[in-house]
């Protein structure tokens, strides 16, 4: 693909073009809107079929217009001139004057269209990815987790003796060789899960509490071992650890769909503003804040 076509400013301008013809289009129909006459072709359903759809496709309007039954057709008039009418009757009630909601309506309307525009324009290469992915890499950092599973006593059921009933237990599980997939059916229910498996930091400690969570966290995994007694808000606990991650950066190709998404997330944003500001600079702005000052 030539360079130019990869180039943010030419999508800028394509944009900023295609918005441009777009204003002119809307403002030849607020020019038809004064009007009692309402004409429909086969350009309005193909306009009005993309706004339904919030998709400007034409090719895909055109594929969804020539699918169409005459049934389907004749409903898809009858939607739009429902809509047509309404809105003339608004505009010419005045309804659209200093309203705060059709006004930030518009707003997004517009922001949407551009959006939209410059959805069709983006196409990120392999360089640009793995530029958003070594500029961003914390946003993939792959977090701590830790598998484990798990033997409670209820400290509401046994009070203190929970302790002891947890350090009793020790011994009899490793003596009997009690494997990961024997802890269910043994101790007491726990109100959440027996078996955690590749869970992060934050899940555990919302389980567990911060205090048993960081004991667990500097494990040593090995499976086939009961370690304990660890303590959290519920009561005591014996644990089984199989392995345990401190956490790392990710790998690009790992979480490449990820990254392509961020990606156009934010080259759709840029572009989308950059469009916003090329028809700001179409204005004569000027500012004047001091209390003296008239509309």
């Amino acid at each position: 693909m030539p360079r130019i076509l990869r180039d943010p400013l030419f999508h800028f301008a394509i944009v900023g073009l295609a918005l441009f013809f777009l204003f002119s289009a809307l403002g030849q129909a607020e020019s038809d809107a004064d009007s009692n006459e309402i004409r429909v072709d086969r350009e309005t359903v193909l306009t009005f079929i993309q706004y339904r759809t919030r998709s400007f496709d034409r090719n895909m309007a055109e594929q969804r217009l020539n699918a169409l039954g005459e049934e389907e057709l004749n409903r898809l008039v009858d939607e739009y001139l429902r809509e047509e009418v309404l809105y003339r009757e608004g505009l010419g009630l005045g309804l659209d004057a200093d309203d705060y909601v059709i006004r930030r309506r518009l707003i997004q309307k517009v922001e949407f269209l551009a959006e939209g525009f410059a959805s069709a324009a983006v196409d990120l290469t392999d360089e640009d990815l793995q530029a958003h992915f070594d500029a961003n890499k914390q946003d993939y950092f792959v977090a701590p987790s830790i598998t484990f599973t798990h033997v409670y006593f209820d400290k509401a059921k046994h009070g203190d003796a929970a302790l002891t009933l947890a350090a009793d237990a020790l011994e009899r599980l490793n003596g009997e060789q009690v494997p990961f997939s024997g802890a269910p059916g043994q101790g007491d229910r726990f109100p959440f899960h027996v078996n955690y498996v590749e869970r992060t930091y934050d899940f555990v400690a919302s389980h567990f509490g911060p205090d048993m969570t960081a004991n667990l966290f500097a494990l040593a995994a090995d499976d086939g071992v009961w370690q304990g007694v660890f303590k959290s808000p519920y009561g005591a606990h014996l644990v089984m650890v199989t392995s345990v991650s401190l956490g790392k950066d990710a790998v690009f190709e790992d979480v490449k769909a990820r990254v392509t998404e961020d990606a156009r997330r934010v080259r759709l944003e840029a572009d989308k503003e950059a469009a916003i500001a090329q028809i700001a600079a179409e204005y004569d702005i000027e500012i004047d804040l001091s209390a003296g000052a008239t509309e």
